[in-house]
């Protein structure tokens, strides 16, 4: 006889069985889940993760040999030798590991090799056009065509005044690779790609989320770049002077734009098409490890994930009411309302506490403190995946708790020139005897 009308038990979730240290039983539910479709990366490292704190690492390795061999595939090598560690503090000394570490450092080496060679081999001098005006009028091309088209001599000295600026490193080594000393012929091939245009400031170049398959290169002036966090507004990730460029990912990837950009000043930026980025690289290989280097670090990058993480409801209203709520209505200052903060984790209310993190990052990131404003939220991203294996995979979660609740009163107690750059002494001395009161 089934007894249909008892109610049925929940199934445990894997965080909760985690949280119990029931990591055996976690991994099988979890593995559990992904039976029958395709995991995705981070859901196959969690399981490796599990799998190495279940004491089962025999399991673990060929799941994380399996994720280094597709990063490396794809051109993520950071990633690709982050997850051949992993394996090999598993189980030291595999000869698969190894030889996967070999054939990445190969391919590091060769990929080097490549630009520096590149680097040293003379270009080809010889404007196939002038050839073309050499040649007998029967055999040239008809007016109209393309070796017909005048040359915009307005536009080649701008793209090679951005390649002949001294001293270009880095990022900044892109316009110097794409445009030093840009023949005739080669310009002619890529001009209908290269648009010169001013942004005034303000001006949005780029918004998050739209199609675009170009690059943009800064001549003057300098953008912000702005990321949606997961609460639904907008922070800045970074800023970006002359000399640097942006829109790699798009361009190389083919997925919509990353971020939003915004001109802080006047700026002047060339944008290259895809088309012409494709010929430009072919012709200059020097060029490819520096898109791709930045490409790689932008699909990465840890202050994007910062903001992207930030719960739904840690927006400045919300964090307003929270502390109304506990604390009464009054207009507190960043060092208080962390102070706040740590009480509120002592009480267990995390997701409270987090929302007036949250708050006082994003108000420092509009009065220009926008470095130390992401820092806080890598901070405070890192905490939240305090029981990642890969970091620490034996440290409690009430240690880590603790640490959590360490670290936050080390911001409302140890941040005096931080705050004094984001509130005026005045409102600071207020708040404070408010906060005391």
């Amino acid at each position: 006889m089934v007894l249909g009308w008892l109610p049925r038990s929940r199934p445990p979730k894997v965080d909760e069985l985690v949280a119990k240290g029931r990591y055996a039983q976690a991994a099988s539910v979890l593995g559990a889940q992904l039976q029958g479709r395709t995991p995705t990366l981070d859901e196959r490292l969690r399981l490796a993760d599990l799998l190495v704190l279940a004491d089962r690492g025999a399991q673990a390795v060929p799941i994380l040999l399996g994720v280094a061999d597709e990063l490396a595939r794809y051109g993520f090598t950071d990633r690709a030798l982050e997850a051949l560690r992993r394996a090999d503090a598993v189980v030291p000394g595999r000869s698969e590991v190894r030889r996967r570490f070999e054939a990445l450092a190969s391919a590091a080496r060769a990929r080097i090799a490549a630009a520096e060679a590149a680097a040293r081999q003379p270009e080809e001098k010889t404007d196939p056009y002038v050839e073309a005006a050499r040649r007998p009028a029967a055999s040239r091309q008809a007016p109209g065509s393309r070796e017909a088209l005048p040359l915009d001599k307005e536009l080649l000295a701008f793209v090679r005044g951005l390649g002949d600026r001294p001293e270009a490193a880095g990022r900044e080594a892109l316009a110097r690779a794409l445009f030093s000393e840009l023949q005739h012929y080669l310009f002619r091939q890529v001009a209908d790609g290269l648009h010169r245009r001013v942004v005034p400031a303000g001006g949005i170049v780029v918004n998050e989320g739209e199609a675009g398959d170009s690059v943009f290169l800064i001549a003057s002036g300098s953008v912000r770049v702005l990321v949606v966090g997961g609460h639904g507004r907008p922070l800045e990730i970074r800023r970006l002077d002359a000399g640097d460029f942006f829109g790699e990912v798009a361009a190389l990837t083919g997925r919509p734009r990353s971020a939003t950009v915004v001109a802080v000043a006047d700026c002047e930026i060339l944008e290259v098409d895809r088309g012409a980025l494709e010929i430009l690289v072919e012709a200059r290989p020097a060029a490819r490890p520096i898109l791709e280097g930045a490409r790689d670090f932008r699909t990465q990058s840890p202050e994007e994930a910062a903001v992207r993480s930030l719960p739904g409801d840690a927006s400045p209203e919300r964090a307003a009411a929270v502390l109304a709520a506990h604390f009464g209505a009054a207009e507190w200052s960043p060092r208080v309302r962390l102070h706040f903060a740590r009480l509120m984790l002592d009480a267990g209310q995390e997701n409270d506490a987090l929302a007036v993190i949250a708050s006082v990052a994003e108000e420092m990131a509009q009065r220009g403190q926008a470095e130390t404003a992401i820092a806080m939220l890598k901070k405070v991203d890192q905490i939240r995946k305090r029981d990642s294996a890969a970091a620490a995979p034996r440290v409690s979660r009430a240690a880590s708790e603790a640490a959590f609740r360490v670290w936050v009163a080390s911001l409302s107690q140890g941040t005096d020139a931080l705050l004094r750059a984001a509130a005026p002494p005045a409102v600071e001395e207020g708040a404070d005897r408010r906060g005391h009161r």
